[in-house]
């Protein structure tokens, strides 16, 4: 049934009346993260610390780089909220990366666990193989440690040990739950009398004379006491020598974070950079696209001054370039090296060449002709002294040519 009257459709009490929402100060402020889920990518600070930390960046670096207008104070500004962001993500990072870590290496922990607790399940069938590849990590020590104190938990409350307690103890030790022989180690014989005797169970008289059930606990518990520290002591080395090594290497593969949560506080992070990096450039661009123009309007007014670039002189904040002395006089030129230096041989000035198509043409080698005639016709004869003569008696000089009359046929063809 409708109501009468539409308009008590508004006053009607039953009907959920909508929150008017927070009313205090902390309410408010607490409502306005109701849609952050990380706050990785938020420009604005989350929280009184991190807006007070944002604020320490923004003031040290203006006061640092100095900021010459309010351009380069805004973009020194952006640049430290931007790195404040980068610390952000960093931080976030590095928790999440510990905890994966500390997961990691709970997860391989809990891996050799429990393959020791499956090799443990062979000790009724093997005790001796068992046994001794329990021993060979520090895991397979840890559990014979924690059941070798059970048993000894009953000893120290004056409590006897049931009938499975004997035989556990005896293949905890590496050897079968049988009566040993006569010639079996004293030891063995030893612990089998007391086990059997805080057992509650009846011993041979061959193992020895009765004895009391309280000094047998006291001695099987010194025996057990020696085993336990002898544990102990071989699951320290496996553990420093095998085991931790391992455990480590475990916990760094666990900072590399493949997931899908892990690759985006990456790109946050590598967001956060690149925008501070991005607003350092541009500063650096504005700074030197405006110290182009001030040198550009400085030599527009001091045309008669050449634009030689000199050796930089510490800055002088006036933000003109810096005029340094002019340049030195060039220094007096080297003596010449002398003639007779060993060092250095005398050089001779290159001469120009008087072909400018082949250049080389002075250093050729050619056949220069005699300026005397009869200098071709001469020959070379040996000479003879008297400490140096032929050995052929032979051998005869050949006598020399004489030169040829001047009415010769060589002389008609030369005329």
């Amino acid at each position: 049934m409708s109501p009468s009257n539409p308009a008590s459709l508004d006053h009607d009490s039953s009907r959920p009346q909508r929150s008017p929402g927070p009313r205090t100060d902390r309410g408010k402020r607490r409502s306005r993260q109701n849609a952050r889920r990380h706050g990785m990518t938020a420009a604005l600070p989350i929280g009184d610390d991190e807006a007070k930390l944002m604020q320490d960046f923004a003031d040290r670096w203006t006061r640092q780089l100095g900021a010459d207008t309010e351009a380069e104070e805004a973009l020194i500004r952006a640049s430290a909220v931007a790195y404040a962001r980068f610390e952000r993500c960093r931080k976030v990072e590095e928790a999440s990366l510990g905890d994966a870590t500390r997961k990691a290496v709970a997860r391989w922990e809990a891996k050799q666990r429990h393959r020791v607790r499956s090799l443990a399940q062979n000790l009724n069938h093997d005790p001796i193989n068992t046994v001794a590849d329990l021993e060979a990590t520090s895991f397979g020590c840890e559990w014979l440690l924690r059941h070798w104190e059970q048993l000894d938990a009953k000893l120290a409350q004056g409590l006897r040990w049931d009938q499975d307690d004997c035989p556990r103890a005896l293949r905890m030790l590496g050897v079968y739950p049988q009566a040993p022989g006569p010639d079996a180690d004293p030891w063995l014989r030893s612990l089998w009398r007391l086990a059997r005797v805080c057992s509650g169970m009846p011993v041979d008289p061959s193992f020895g004379p009765p004895i009391d059930p309280v000094p047998a606990r006291l001695e099987l518990r010194q025996l057990i006491a020696e085993e336990i520290d002898r544990l102990d002591t071989l699951r320290q080395t496996l553990w420093e020598s095998q085991d931790g090594p391992e455990a480590e290497a475990v916990a760094h593969l666990g900072l590399i974070d493949t997931t899908k949560d892990g690759q985006l506080r990456q790109r946050y992070r590598r967001e956060a950079f690149s925008e501070m990096t991005r607003g350092i450039n541009q500063l650096m661009r504005l700074r030197v696209e405006r110290s182009k123009d001030q040198d550009r309007q400085w030599h527009q007014a001091h045309p008669h001054v050449s634009r030689k670039r000199v050796a930089e002189t510490p800055s002088t904040g006036a933000g003109f370039p810096n005029r340094a002395a002019p340049d030195p006089a060039p220094p007096p030129p080297a003596a010449p090296c002398p003639v007779d230096s060993r060092n250095e041989p005398p050089q001779s000035p290159p001469e120009a060449s008087g072909d400018r198509l082949n250049p080389l043409r002075d250093h050729e080698m050619r056949c220069e002709p005699s300026a005397d005639p009869s200098a071709a016709d001469q020959r070379t004869e040996p000479r003879f002294d008297g400490h140096s003569a032929p050995s052929d008696p032979s051998f005869s000089p050949e006598p020399s040519r004489p030169p040829a009359p001047s009415g010769s046929r060589d002389d008609a063809w030369r005329s």
